[in-house]
């Protein structure tokens, strides 16, 4: 709060340094003569948030959290009692064109007293540009794709014509990334959360500078500097904390060089970017984290992931609030478990990490290792158009130790290369085209760096098939190369003025090998022996096998088959996982007097394209996909179709306008019988009471949700809805006085999962006034 205190006080100095600049720049203007144009906006409200009792017989514990039978589950879901927001922004512009903003966006409420979101003063004129406060800095992708940072920013412009851009801009900011959050600190990110030992995260801050060269109007180059530090025990006016906790992100310093050219040719029509970084981290508590991987990487969890996985280490409650879409996310959608299995699953890998990190904390290291090739990174991209065409084509390369603190959620190890193509066609017909691959974890160990990353294993990675001694030392290896291929076709067709239809295909493509056997599994119990391909043959011997329902006759030379294969470590190894998405949408858009209809259908099917590449032991074996299941993977179980229809109608009249749309969505799961049907429906309303004066505006969000699968030859159902109702009242006074009154409610209705179950009430004024 102090130190966004000093950016409020210095909103006090600035007009004096304008004032100062204005009369050395131009004694003869009247440096007083500000135009002062802005708005600002005062929000007050109020939530009653009610939970569920807990129903049960027993003590629900979750976390720290025991909650007795017939108590009220924790609320962690929205702030109760009264609350109020400010935003405001000034803006003075003097007749010579210097500028003084001001900017403020901050909240309160029973959690976060004084919650300043968003501070910022700036000053601007011919020759500089300064800023004080809260900032997002953003330039290429690659070194600086946008960070917030609050501190101080200051640019230079060298003007040499006053008609065309500056020469030179010289630029230097830096400031506070990443506020620390200490034991026993309020999380001001979850109401009713407080920071625990093993959740600590220290200050990140972040110092950078570049220079731009206008050397034309048809090219441009940047060279610049980006940093970081991470402080726990003393940060820049902050609390601190000894180093003697968990942190579940670690402490390093980071240093990045980087440069860009942009460029026009063929008088316009074709622009190119290239992107140059070379820097990296070095981590303090490397060993650390290192065993955290480990522990991601050994549950099969993508390193796309893992930073994700480690924002969730330090708030393990979200996962049982993570719906199937994001836990897929993680577990991919390969797996046959059920949501609540895999938020178990999941709470039990993070178990497991932060055990990992509490035992090698103490193990501390400079990681002094040499930098190379692989703290490099670039990118390349060129676009070339005309009337009807346009065409972009891209690439990236990212080394396996490049880091760039402006770019932090930047891929290591990865390469990207892609095409796009729009092409009108005619002019009722356009047609876009794009294919992008992906690649994830390149290169492996040693010197296999995969360059241009088509060959895992190998060097350049140019041609596909790497060395057979390779494959075989890493054939367990948990993380390999992932490529994932993305076609995009789409045909927009603009039948006449009030009829367009929009069709196209998607695909998505994964292959990766993964250290996955089969297993032989020789108990009766396990259900194998019920598989259809021991099904006694006419006139074959039998043998009995007791299982769990009984006694059952199976062919004899079948079952000594298959036992023959006890002594084998594993039936089949070198796993090639091998997912296919397609999806088909069509989309048709009706435009009638006064209203337009919207209908749509979306389509996809996913197939599992998965083998096994050594499973010579197997020939002759013909399992059904559900027992290959029970051996250690269950081919096509991941397997589904979704069908998606969203409907709408908008209808737009001479007081009334309403948006109304519905969306039923269909998915039925090639495992356990499983089927999910989930339907939304939205209605956006707005009426003018007295235009110009009085309008009416309601709002509707209702979403519904059915599972229904079998297990243990049990039928579950699943049922969850979130209904959102609000009504509000627009008052606008004159040109610039409105006010808004608001009311409504929330409910998340969990009937299988109590504890996530809350209603919310709420009311709010807020008033608004420009000048």
């Amino acid at each position: 709060m102090m130190f966004r205190g000093l950016a409020l006080a210095s909103i006090l100095a600035i007009p004096a340094l304008a004032q100062s600049v204005d009369d050395s720049a131009d004694a003869m203007q009247n440096a007083s003569a500000w135009t002062v144009n802005g708005s600002v906006n005062a929000e007050f409200g109020f939530h009653s948030v009610v939970t569920e009792k807990n129903s049960t017989d027993s003590i629900f514990v979750n976390g720290n959290d025991s909650i007795r039978p017939g108590k009220k589950y924790r609320n962690y879901f929205q702030v109760p009692g009264a609350f109020g927001n400010l935003n405001a922004f000034l803006q003075m512009e003097s007749a010579s064109g210097q500028k003084i903003e001001f900017s403020l966006d901050a909240s309160s409420d029973r959690w976060n007293y004084l919650d300043p979101k968003f501070v910022q003063v700036m000053y601007e004129d011919r020759y500089q540009k300064f800023i004080l406060g809260d900032m997002f800095v953003s330039a290429g992708d690659l070194y600086l794709a946008g960070v917030d940072v609050f501190g101080a920013s200051y640019d230079f412009y060298l003007n040499l014509n006053r008609a065309e851009k500056p020469l030179l801009v010289f630029n230097v900011f830096g400031g506070e990334n990443h506020a620390p959050k200490l034991p026993g600190d309020r999380d001001p990110d979850q109401y009713n959360r407080y920071i625990g030992i093993d959740e600590v995260e220290a200050q990140k801050m972040l110092i950078g500078g570049k220079v731009l060269w206008n050397a034309s109007q048809n090219f441009d180059a940047t060279v610049g500097f980006i940093g970081s530090k991470d402080y726990l025990e003393d940060p820049f006016l902050r609390d601190g904390t000894s180093d003697n906790v968990n942190l579940s992100n670690p402490m390093f310093s980071s240093r990045t060089l980087f440069g860009e050219i942009n460029g026009k040719v063929l008088g316009g029509r074709g622009t190119y970017n290239v992107q140059l970084g070379f820097g990296g981290a070095d981590t303090v508590n490397v060993v650390a984290h290192r065993a955290v991987n480990a522990v991601f990487e050994d549950a099969g969890l993508g390193v796309s992931r893992f930073a994700q996985l480690r924002r969730l280490m330090n708030n393990s409650s979200q996962v049982n609030r993570m719906t199937r879409e994001e836990l897929e996310l993680l577990f991919g959608d390969n797996t046959d478990m059920s949501v609540d299995e895999m938020r178990s699953e999941l709470t039990r890998i993070l178990k497991l990490a932060q055990e990992a990190l509490k035992k090698h904390r103490d193990e501390k290291n400079d990681d002094p290792t040499d930098w190379t090739a692989q703290n490099l990174a670039l990118s390349g991209s060129y676009n070339w158009k005309n009337s009807t065409t346009m065409i972009d084509a891209y690439f990236r390369f990212v080394g396996r130790n490049y880091y760039s603190a402006g770019s932090p959620d930047l891929l290591q190890n990865s390469r990207q290369l892609g095409f796009k193509l729009d092409q009108k066609i005619k002019d009722f017909w356009k047609l876009n085209f794009g294919y992008e691959l992906n690649i994830e974890n390149a290169s492996g160990h040693g010197d296999a760096y995969n360059v241009f990353g088509f060959a895992e294993g190998s060097k350049l990675g140019l041609l596909p098939g790497a060395d057979e001694d390779w494959l075989e030392k890493h054939e367990q290896d948990a993380s390999r190369t992932l490529y994932i291929h993305d076609f995009d076709l789409k045909n927009t067709f603009k039948v006449r003025d009030s009829i367009e239809v929009v069709a196209r295909y998607v695909l998505d493509y994964r292959t990766r090998s993964t250290p996955q056997r089969l297993h032989g599994n020789y108990f009766a119990s396990s259900g194998i022996y019920s598989d259809s391909w021991f099904d006694v043959q006419k006139g074959k011997p039998t043998i009995d096998v007791d299982t769990d329902d009984g006694t059952i006759q199976i062919d004899s030379a079948r079952w000594a088959k298959y036992s023959a294969l006890q002594n084998e470590d594993y039936l089949a190894t070198q796993f090639e996982e091998r997912l296919l998405k397609h999806t088909f949408e069509l989309l048709a858009t009706f435009k009638f007097p006064k209203n337009v209809l919207k209908l749509g259908g979306v389509w996809t099917y996913r197939a599992d394209m998965s083998k096994f590449v050594q499973d010579d032991l197997l020939d002759g074996i013909d399992f059904s996909n559900e027992t290959y299941g029970i051996l250690g993977y269950y081919f096509h179980g991941g397997d589904y179709l979704d069908a998606r229809y969203p409907i709408s109608l908008t209808t737009t009249l001479d007081k009334i306008r309403n948006t109304v749309s519905v969306t039923p969505r269909f998915r039925i799961y090639n495992r356990n019988d499983m089927s999910e049907f989930e339907w939304t429906l939205v209605d956006n309303a707005v009426f003018q009471l007295k235009p110009g004066f009085l309008d009416l505006l309601l709002h509707g969000n209702l979403r519904q949700n059915f599972l229904t699968r079998k297990e243990e030859g049990k039928t579950i159902e699943e049922m969850e809805m979130d209904l959102d109702l609000s009504a509000g009242l627009k008052f606008q006074f004159t040109e610039r006085l409105g006010t808004e009154f608001t009311f409504g409610t929330f409910l998340n209705y969990r009937p299988d999962n109590e504890s996530e179950d809350y209603r919310d009430i709420y009311g709010s004024v807020s008033v608004n006034y420009d000048f």
